[in-house]
């Protein structure tokens, strides 16, 4: 970890070596990698002395991999130039009894040979290791060094102290310390206060939990978790957090004094966003609880605009529509043997629009404020809103089963739409038709698409509305007939276009019980 206060040409130096060991690490392990797939295929083959000889290179190339992790791991910029040459000397000894040894079997084998055994990749990466090797005795000011990399050397004191200045940065949010530690969760709790955090801190698991289940307790945005706890451990809070859907977008930082790989490797599996190792410095604890904050804004954003995905599509479709989609992504035309179909029409809108025509704000206003009111009666007597079709309204009732009586239902909806438009401030009366029957309902397109109903029964019922009189609910004869033990109504003949002379039934009243 680089310190900001360090001098640039330290910081630099500090950087070339870096990228040294990155190199010399990386190519390491891609030789003993290509040797150990030449000593499989060797001993595949049944050859003796070629399977010796691919195992004493596989050996040689794992004793360099081996090399270059020590003298990575104790670090090549504390070395002298002097020591430096004697390393490079230790790990080209391997290196070049592998580019020998893989020379003379060149020399044993046609070229199809040599490519299936892959001695070219064997050769290609050593001569690589060769002139990395060199790099060790050079510095990032050195002209031996390629262009690009000191351009970057350069460059890497500035970055990293614009990048040390601007880190943690974000808005501030409510982070919650986890720690059966008094003095270790003070410390840092004292630390992100000064920040500009907000901070709750437990001493537990169990209590951690407490808090994020409590209904009257904040949200958090970040979690700081010790891992080793009593009771409760870090990890066991962390696997409870993403098993539940609504804590699972808080990212967790862990934190412990204990580094071994498959504790990290469990903890970042599990879910952690990060693992830090104690003691954790206060910059590197900014930098990545803003990290941490910013990506919890950004899953608070997708999660909000895949709620409000989910409501357009609720308020699209039936709820049994939306279920069979979220399952099987398709929506399957469907037959219903019994769905009561409602028409509503305002009486003399066309004219009223042209005394509007030089007002088309207000025409759509005030019909929009109308057809909301019906939105609203519709959901409350559980009737399912199809689409509005100029100023007509169409409803259905008894898309599932849970509807005995859907004729009933509509009904009483139509009632409570006409009681809705004579209290609206157009002054406005309309007429209303219900039928019931057979329909089949699905949608249609791929682009601009809505749920629709099909059917003799669709327009019956809208025939229903059209030969029916302002202020009233009429109903055919089939409507008519599962109402009749509970309403009062007045029978006609009428000409129904499409129907012939047929009864037909004006709502008068609810019977009174």
């Amino acid at each position: 970890m680089s310190d900001p206060t360090d001098s640039a040409p330290d910081l630099q130096r500090r950087a070339w070596f870096a990228y040294v060991r990155q190199e010399l690490t990386t190519s390491a392990h891609a030789l003993a990698e290509c040797t150990h797939q030449f000593a499989e295929t060797a001993a595949s083959i049944g050859e003796a002395d070629l399977a010796e000889m691919a195992e004493r290179i596989r050996n040689r190339a794992d004793s360099h991999r081996d090399q270059v992790a020590h003298f990575a791991e104790h670090g090549l910029e504390l070395a002298t130039p002097a020591e430096r040459k004697v390393i490079r000397h230790d790990l080209r000894g391997a290196v070049s009894y592998i580019v020998s040894a893989a020379e003379d079997l060149q020399e044993c084998y046609p070229e199809e040979r040599r490519l299936d055994l892959g001695l070219h990749d064997i050769l290609r990466i050593a001569h690589t290791i060769i002139r990395q090797m060199e790099m060790l005795l050079k510095d990032a000011s050195s002209d031996g060094v390629a262009n690009p990399i000191r351009e970057t050397l350069a460059r890497w004191p500035a970055a990293i102290a614009g990048a040390v200045a601007s880190a943690g940065l974000a808005a501030p949010g409510r982070i919650l310390i986890v720690d059966d530690n008094e003095y270790s969760r003070e410390l840092m709790a004292k630390q992100l206060r000064q920040q500009g955090q907000t901070v709750d801190t437990v001493a537990g698991g169990q209590a951690a939990q407490a808090l994020l289940t409590d209904p009257d307790s904040p949200p958090v945005d970040v979690i700081v978790t010790d891992v080793l706890m009593p009771g409760i451990t870090g990890l066991d809070l962390l696997k409870w957090l993403k098993a539940d859907p609504q804590f699972w977008p808080i990212p967790v930082i862990m934190v412990s004094a204990l580094g071994d790989e498959d504790g990290v490797l469990a903890c970042i599996g599990a879910g952690a966003e990060d693992y830090l190792i104690r003691p954790v410095r206060a910059d590197l604890l900014r930098a990545r609880i803003a990290g941490s904050l910013e990506k919890k804004r950004l899953r608070d954003r997708e999660l909000e605009y895949q709620a409000r995905i989910d409501r357009l599509v609720r308020a699209m479709f039936p709820p049994a529509v939306v279920d069979e989609w979220r399952q099987t992504e398709t929506i399957r035309p469907k037959r219903h043997e019994k769905v009561g179909v409602l028409f509503t029409d305002i009486v003399g809108f066309t004219t009223w629009c042209e005394n509007y025509r030089d007002r088309p704000e207000l025409v759509v206003d005030t019909l929009q404020a109308l057809i909301r009111r019906f939105e609203d009666v519709s959901r409350r007597f559980g009737v399912q809103k199809i689409k509005t079709i100029g100023d007509a309204f169409m409803a259905v009732a008894g898309l599932s089963e849970c509807d005995p009586n859907p004729a009933l239902t509509l009904l009483k909806c139509a009632v409570a739409l006409i009681a809705e438009t004579e209290a609206h401030a157009a002054g406005w009366t309309v007429r209303v038709g219900i039928h019931v029957g057979p329909v089949v309902t699905g949608v249609l397109g791929q682009t601009q698409f809505s749920f629709d109903v099909w059917g003799q029964t669709v327009n019956a019922a809208a025939r229903m509305e059209s030969n029916g009189r302002p202020g009233r609910v009429t109903l055919s004869a089939e409507a008519w007939s599962d109402v009749e033990g509970v309403a009062e109504g007045t029978s006609r003949e009428a000409n129904v276009k499409g129907l012939g002379a047929i009864a037909i039934w004006d709502f008068d009243r609810f019977r009174t019980i």
